[in-house]
């Protein structure tokens, strides 16, 4: 018998198996795979006295770690030190014991096989009612189902949701597009405004080449605008304005829960913002994103020597604000971006509303509004698959807004859904009949999916004829298990370790839900799709129980020779 103690705890941080003797007199043991396919198991349903000595500790109280119950660790020595940094807690890949081949190479799986492949961990308790339950896992290649089970009924997707939109987004923007933040000639002489494009991502400073989030830079901005002022023969001071005409639509959507955006669940959907301003968890955006980039564009023309109307120093940022005017470029790449195939290729051409091509140069001319200085943010592929790696909620309806008014359509919240729908119907040739989609990221009640709807776009991805989704989530727009995004903190027990660098999904979680699609290769080298998901699991510890099981169903097909 194995006392509670002997059952691995994850408390935020390092994965330790808490070892303890066993009571019949034994060698000290950890759960083995026989108990856990065999038991309703508590790996995280921790007594609550254990859970308080352990969090009043500040660490799991624990004798050593094992270098073999953790495989995924760093080899040599150091394996048997406790990490101390997230970096070190990480798992580390490991040597392979054969060069990979072409996911084409390896044998088709048989059903057969992969059913009972999967049987013990789909007996498991944590993943509720069996009617509640989803599950289906296809070929890649050749779309073959191997085995499913309710794969044909709406059940509550969570943020899987989000691949949905995704296919939707590559249809409505080119992949190498990238969206333009401008500083324009205002009505008068001494007047600039900040006209937003689209861009969320800003680096309050210099902009970052190198990277997605931070792009572009508000202080580069800055310093064009500077230097255009002088060349100009205007000295300051200057009033700042601010164009928000881009894709203009509110910053909450009406079915998201004032809880989720105040808690920072979900940030505020705007189309101009800082990337540090991005929500998380208990760290929620500004209530205003778009004059906190007018603040850091003042500060900075402040700091490039050009004196700003109003600005007292930024110990009194937020006592000032800029002036919400319109200009004709805070119309620009609202239709479709120019068919030129080498501008699309250099993802830098709009258009204006009447399809006359917009002026892209500072200094140039914008219908009448005088470029004064403009950054460019990384391209749509990178930009969506941030997006889909954090699972961040008003990224992706930020995007799908600008994919659905780039294609004619408006950006209230129906509008846009009814524009994914119609892509994901017409471009995918996808049958979304008697189902529902509440919004684009799936934090709304009221969207209802089936699994075979994930798993056909995944699979639509993965086979090569949709390459631009393709290449979304090949960017990382489906983390990879152990290591990105949402998947950073998974895949974290032994019986997981197969998924380990191998599994790449997007993952869903709402009250009550946990759901997972994406794409791993089996023991034998074959790309296997699967979609995943439960909707009625219950609450507190059997949420990460039930996301526990979905790893471990993937994990196993991981290890499969089927």
């Amino acid at each position: 018998m194995l006392s509670l103690a002997s059952l691995t705890v994850r408390l935020w941080g390092p994965v330790f198996p808490i070892r303890a003797q066993d009571p019949d007199g034994g060698q000290s043991q950890v759960v083995s795979d026989s108990v856990h396919c065999t038991h309703r198991r508590l790996r995280y349903a921790v007594a609550p006295a254990l859970l308080a000595a352990l969090l009043a500790a500040g660490s799991p109280a624990v004798a050593a770690v094992d270098d073999e119950a953790v495989t995924t660790g760093p080899a040599g020595p150091a394996a048997t030190a406790r990490p101390q940094t997230q970096a070190e807690a990480r798992p580390r890949l490991m040597p392979l014991d054969r060069p990979l081949g072409a996911v084409a190479d390896g044998p088709v799986p048989d059903p057969d096989t992969v059913s009972r492949a999967l049987s013990d961990e789909l007996e498991t308790d944590w993943l509720g009612p069996e009617d509640r339950r989803a599950i289906t896992v296809r070929d890649a290649l050749t779309g073959q189902v191997l085995t499913e089970s309710n794969a044909g009924r709406p059940v509550t997707p969570a943020s899987t949701t989000k691949i949905l939109s995704a296919a939707a987004i590559v249809t409505g923007l080119p992949v190498q597009q990238t969206f333009t933040t401008r500083v324009v000639t205002g009505a008068a002489a001494d007047e600039v405004v900040l006209v937003a494009g689209g861009d969320m991502l800003l680096a309050r400073g210099a902009g970052d080449p190198g990277a997605v989030a931070g792009h572009a830079g508000v202080a580069d901005l800055a310093a064009q605008t500077a230097d255009a002022l002088e060349a100009g023969g205007v000295p300051g001071p200057v009033s700042v304005g601010l164009d928000l005409q881009h894709v203009a639509g509110p910053h909450q959507l009406d079915t998201w829960s004032d809880f989720w955006v105040s808690e920072g669940y979900a940030g505020r959907i705007v189309q101009l913002g800082l990337a540090e301003d991005l929500a998380l968890p208990f760290y929620p955006s500004p209530t205003d994103p778009e004059q906190e980039v007018a603040r850091a564009f003042a500060a900075a023309l402040e700091d490039a020597g050009v004196e700003v109307v109003g600005w007292e120093g930024e110990d009194e940022a937020q006592d000032w604000t800029a002036e919400l005017v319109e200009t004709p470029a805070g119309t620009v790449g609202l239709t479709r971006p120019a068919a030129d195939p080498a501008a699309q290729e250099r993802g830098t051409v709009t258009q204006a509303p009447d399809g006359a091509p917009a002026t892209e140069e500072p200094g140039g001319e914008i219908a009448g509004a005088e470029v004064l200085a403009q950054v460019e943010s990384a391209a749509l592929r990178d930009v969506l698959a941030l997006a889909l790696a954090a699972s961040d909620n008003a990224m992706v309806e930020q995007l799908a807004r600008q994919a659905a008014v780039t294609d004619g359509g408006s950006a209230d919240r129906e509008a846009v859904t009814a524009w994914i729908r119609r892509s994901v119907e017409e471009d995918y040739g996808v049958d979304l009949t008697g189902l529902e989609l509440a919004d684009a990221s799936g934090l709304s009640d009221g969207t209802l999916l089936t699994v075979d709807v994930v798993a056909d776009l995944l699979v639509a991805a993965a086979d090569g004829s949709r390459p631009d989704l393709q290449t979304v989530l090949a960017a990382g727009g489906l983390p990879i298990a152990g290591y990105t995004g949402t998947l950073s903190s998974r895949f974290h027990l032994p019986v997981h370790e197969a998924g380990v660098g191998n599994a790449r999904a997007k993952t869903g979680s709402l009250p009550g839900v946990t759901s997972l699609a994406g794409t791993v290769v089996s023991a034998d080298g074959r790309l296997l799709v699967y979609s995943l998901t439960a909707d009625d699991i219950g609450e507190d510890a059997a949420v990460l129980e039930a996301r526990s099981s979905l790893d471990e169903v993937v994990a196993q097909l991981a290890r499969c020779g089927c």
